[in-house]
């Protein structure tokens, strides 16, 4: 649905430098390469600088100050100056997607909830469904559960029993969240994804393994984003949890009583075992493995492809599997470089040592 440039400009708080018209109707958001002339990108990195030239995009985010030195001579859009674009640019994706939905769900809000879920969802005994919220077809809400206001619960998905689901959540199809989770505000889960399972669990004995029973639960806190095909264990007798604003890229494994920080970042194909805990605002690259009971600090930074086996400290950068600090580990990279040569070396010295010898 269209936006006027005006309202995007006063709703992002940026600086307009130009003389195009700010009456302009906004279509949307487009690369530099592929907007159209009714859309607004953005650029934050200099070596974008020459698409500018030629985008057709009526307007464009940017730190003016940062880059003016390096724009073409003839500007061909308006000017939206911000210190941070990326995040202008984040932020004008939410506008955009709040217009969408709310144009897309009008229809079914016009109905009341309960005749909504009467013809299209299935729903047991004594849910508590907030003001708003929608349940698309095929979607399931067990006993007990409680649903908040102005939800999206896509089709397929599957709540189990006494599941609690904050205000503002959405969930896409074939979700599934196991009983007893809890689901905090604002919350985003994508396709696939599986909350509350069991945790890979077992004892053995002579004959062989013996489960252990996981009666636990998981707690999202409030804007926690989950990727899509993400698991996430529920507690064996206490909880997992994934702390507030934190965003979990797809395929990650989170194992049982494992506990996340607040503002964490994981990217894809991590996997973290089971009790370990993680402190704020640490970023985890992808296809990282994280051993079980071992703790890991505030503000870490684990590059991708690390193996961490260990407590790691506040603030380290670490890398290399198994994973150590940043800095020694890129000098590492450069000696196994060398290996062959220094082999070589080595075999020439013991060979020149054999024939003095001789």
């Amino acid at each position: 649905m269209p936006i006027l440039l005006d309202d995007i400009i006063k709703k992002l708080s940026l600086r307009v430098i130009g003389d195009l018209p700010k009456n302009i109707t906004v279509t949307g958001i487009g690369s530099l390469k592929d907007a159209k002339d009714t859309e607004i990108s953005f650029v934050s990195n200099s070596k974008y600088i020459k698409y500018l030239a030629e985008t057709k995009a009526c307007a464009v985010i940017m730190d003016y100050e940062a880059l003016k030195q390096e724009l073409p001579l003839k500007i061909k859009f308006l000017i939206l100056d911000a210190k941070n674009p990326y995040l202008a640019f984040a932020k004008a994706t939410q506008l955009f997607y709040q217009i969408e939905n709310q144009r897309s769900s009008k229809a079914n809000l016009d109905k009341t909830v309960s005749e909504y879920f009467l013809k299209f969802a299935d729903v047991d005994k004594t849910p508590l469904i907030g003001e708003n919220s929608i349940l698309y077809p095929g979607s399931f809400v067990s006993e007990g559960a409680i649903i908040g206001k102005n939800c999206n619960i896509m089709s397929s998905v599957f709540v189990g029993k006494n599941v609690n689901i904050g205000d503002n959540v959405i969930i896409y199809p074939n979700v599934t969240i196991y009983d007893n989770s809890i689901i905090g505000n604002n919350c985003i889960i994508h396709a696939g994804s599986v909350i509350g399972s069991d945790g890979f669990g077992y004892a053995r004995d002579k004959n062989g393994y013996v489960k252990i029973i996981h009666l636990g639960y998981v707690i999202l806190e409030d804007d926690v984003e989950l990727g899509a095909n993400v698991t996430v264990d529920r507690g064996v007798i206490d909880f997992t949890k994934i702390g507030k604003g934190t965003k979990i890229d797809n395929l990650v494994q989170i194992a049982h009583n494992v506990i996340i920080g607040s503002n964490c970042a994981i990217a894809a194909q991590t996997g973290i075992a089971g009790s370990s805990t993680i402190g704020n605002n640490v970023t985890v690259g992808g296809q990282v493995g994280i051993a079980g009971h071992i703790s890991i600090g505030n503000g870490v930074i684990i590059a991708a492809q690390s193996g961490v086996a260990h407590n790691i400290k506040d603030n380290e950068i670490i890398s290399g599997s198994p994973a150590f600090s940043i800095k020694d580990w890129r000098n590492s990279v450069v000696l196994f470089k060398k290996l062959p040569k220094l082999f070589k070396t080595i075999k020439d010295i013991e060979k020149d040592k054999a024939l003095k010898n001789d």
